[in-house]
């Protein structure tokens, strides 16, 4: 399990730059990175999940069953939710203080920062059928 919960924070821990962006997408954006480490902090790994593209959900199911063979098959969804009910208490309190920052969007994607006690995370936004999702993320660490 604790390979379960290290992979859903490598997902979860969003990587950065860009340019400007206009200010309906900018809310909606900002309202999509917020979204996901909001639930993120409330241990709703379905709500993470449905915060996530289409991609990134992918790549973590991969990361996940290549790693740990007893969730094989499951979705999404239920993966992050047994990840995140790994994740102590203490550090989704940080999820769920988090401040979204220095949003920048170009187009139709976008990058932002946010920071997890010492830890500034970086990550990406895109709009995937009309919505921002939260499209990449890996660990930062300071800067």
């Amino acid at each position: 399990m604790r390979r379960l919960a290290l992979a859903a924070c490598l997902i979860a821990l969003p990587a950065a730059a860009c340019g400007g962006g206009k200010g309906d997408d900018r809310g909606q954006a900002q309202a999509a990175a917020e979204a996901y480490v909001a639930k993120l902090g409330k241990r709703d790994g379905p709500g993470a999940c449905d915060q996530m593209t289409r991609h990134l959900q992918a790549q973590f199911v991969e990361v996940v069953t290549r790693t740990d063979d007893r969730f094989r098959g499951s979705s999404c969804r239920t993966i992050m939710q047994a990840a995140v009910d790994q994740i102590p208490a203490s550090q989704l309190r940080q999820f769920a203080q988090a401040k979204i920052e220095d949003l920048k969007l170009s187009g139709d994607r976008g990058t932002f920062r946010y920071t997890l006690g010492r830890i500034r995370v970086a990550g990406r936004v895109e709009k995937e059928g009309g919505d921002w999702k939260v499209s990449c993320c890996v660990p930062g660490a300071g800067g």
